[in-house]
């Protein structure tokens, strides 16, 4: 079963892909940046270094990176400001494939393909590189403007594998204060980086052209992931940057 977001107030809808509008973001079969997740808490003794570490790999070219809070140190004293239950899923969901035996934190995730603790920055770093040496070609993915302030994501060319995830995900990029005051880091200014926001599955591919229309939060960026099923490999993603649109 995939978890949608609450916030989700529109129906996702597969349709012919429409042609390209002015002013979409798009990505193709070029090489692309590795998708590095942190799966982090507020409560987790070990996560501020991890989030440092995260804000680092980002000022690397051929990295991007995601930040999830999950909510299962909550218990420990400090309720989490950032946490979903969907991010908790989302990590879940990788687990057997990865060939992890329980939830964690911090726990990377490069590229949906392998896996680090953490405190093992060299292990992450690592499989990065790995990552870039066998990089799949990446299908055509756009992000463009869709109906009532939605966001519409296109895609196009031969799906890798025969089903494929569409995800919508919203981004507070850069850095963010807070001031834990309870738990294993009462007392911290902890700093966090590029701390997810809203996660909404859009649905299925299996190639071809289609589009898939989600709801938007303008004044947060927005990135249009593609996996294999279940928490699969990234095969591509398509962002865009936050605007100041009233009332999002």
């Amino acid at each position: 079963m995939k978890w949608l977001s609450p916030l989700l107030a529109l129906a996702f809808s597969v349709t012919t892909l429409p042609a390209a509008s002015a002013g979409e973001a798009s990505t193709g079969a070029d090489e692309r940046p590795v998708l590095v997740e942190l799966f982090t808490s507020q409560g987790c003794g070990l996560c501020p270094e991890a989030n440092r570490y995260l804000g680092e790999l980002d000022q690397r070219e051929n990295v991007f990176v995601l930040a999830y809070a999950v909510s299962y140190w909550d218990m420990y004293g400090w309720t989490d400001t950032y946490a979903r239950p969907e991010y908790v899923q989302r990590q879940r969901t990788y687990l057997p494939r990865l060939g992890v035996p329980r939830l964690y934190t911090p726990h990377f995730v490069v590229d949906g393909v392998t896996d680090a603790p953490g405190w093992e920055q060299d292990a992450v770093a690592h499989a990065v590189e790995d990552r870039l040496t066998a990089m799949p070609d990446s299908p055509v993915i756009t992000i463009s403007d869709g109906p009532f302030g939605s966001f519409r994501v296109g895609l196009d060319g031969e799906a890798p594998e025969a089903e494929l995830d569409v995800w919508l995900v919203a981004y507070a990029p850069g850095w963010a204060t807070v001031q834990v005051r309870a738990g294993e880091n009462s007392g911290l200014d902890m700093l966090q980086y590029n701390m997810v926001k809203s996660l909404t599955y859009l649905g299925n591919w299996a190639g071809g052209p289609a589009s898939f229309t989600g709801e938007s939060f303008r004044r947060y960026a927005t990135v249009a992931i593609v996996q294999g099923a279940n928490g699969g490999p990234v095969y591509g993603y398509a962002r865009v940057a936050p605007s100041e649109t009233p009332g999002r």
